[in-house]
């Protein structure tokens, strides 16, 4: 079974952290059938953590997990943060795949799509 998970930065404020949670599930209405578990993460001031909701997906029987980062630059979070997470879960899990996608400002077309926003 397919697994995806998108993580955020996490928010101290409530409400900032519910609007990646119905993001998320926006984002899984228009993945179909593609994934069979599809959850939200964030690194860090809220929960589910990363590493949580990696656990929860192996827990629910994903062997492929495809991680996509709601960051629009490659911050430290991005380039060697949520990669360590990546790789230490990778090694308790050697018979899931995961994969880290590209975060969202490096999504070819990301910017033309908002200059046509605009």
């Amino acid at each position: 079974m397919n697994g995806f998970i998108l993580v955020a930065h996490g928010s101290r404020r409530a409400v900032a952290n519910e609007e990646i949670a119905q993001f998320a599930e926006q984002v899984a209405a228009g993945l179909n059938e593609r994934f069979g578990v599809i959850d939200h993460a964030f690194w860090e001031l809220a929960e589910p953590s990363l590493a949580q909701a990696i656990d929860q997906q192996v827990a629910a029987g994903a062997n492929t997990v495809k991680i996509f980062p709601y960051f629009l630059a490659q911050g430290s979070h991005v380039t060697n943060d949520l990669p360590s997470v990546v790789t230490q879960k990778q090694a308790q899990y050697p018979e899931v795949t995961i994969t880290l996608l590209p975060h969202l400002g490096a999504v070819p077309g990301f910017a033309h799509w908002l200059a046509n926003q605009l």
